[in-house]
């Protein structure tokens, strides 16, 4: 019995030492990323949203995802594009290439006139989405000539409904 005890404490402090060898410092950690689902309007400071969705639909037998973007709970991005990895033109015809739309306010929007959505991972299983984009949009109604430029978007979705 005393030789099973030995051999037990020898075990234990094997097993400690090789548990306190193993143990991660986390000094040298890489810091959770800061960056997110961001853009600029105009060349100004990045906004960083603070929550963002996407719905999958089909209608008239095209497939499409529509991300909604919030920034203090209120709606500012609004895009609409195929669920497939890839660049895609941004332009005026929903269905066809890249459909982005920027709310300045609720009932102040400005819809992608040129520029590109690039989709680099889009996984509806496992709800992530993420890409790149970029655009001017022309206020609505397409009547006067103000424009927004939308640069160094970054997009990250992690809620999908399908």
């Amino acid at each position: 019995m005393n030789s099973s005890f030995k051999i037990m404490a020898v075990f234990c402090l094997v097993i400690a030492i090789a548990m306190s060898s193993c143990k991660k410092d986390s000094s040298s950690d890489p810091q959770p990323s800061t960056t997110g689902f961001r853009f600029k309007v105009d060349g100004g400071s990045s906004l960083t949203i603070d929550s963002a969705n996407a719905q999958i639909y089909t209608t008239g037998g095209i497939r499409l995802i529509d991300v909604y973007a919030y920034k203090g709970g209120v709606e500012i991005l609004e895009f609409h594009f195929d669920p497939t990895t890839g660049m895609k033109t941004a332009g005026t015809i929903l269905g066809s290439g890249a459909y982005l739309t920027y709310l300045a306010t609720p009932i102040n929007s400005f819809d992608s006139q040129s520029g590109s959505l690039n989709v680099t991972m889009c996984d509806t299983i496992g709800n992530k989405l993420e890409g790149d984009f970029n655009f001017v949009g022309k206020e609505y109604p397409y009547s006067g000539s103000t424009t927004k430029t939308i640069t160094e978007g970054h997009m990250i979705v992690t809620k999908i409904t399908k």
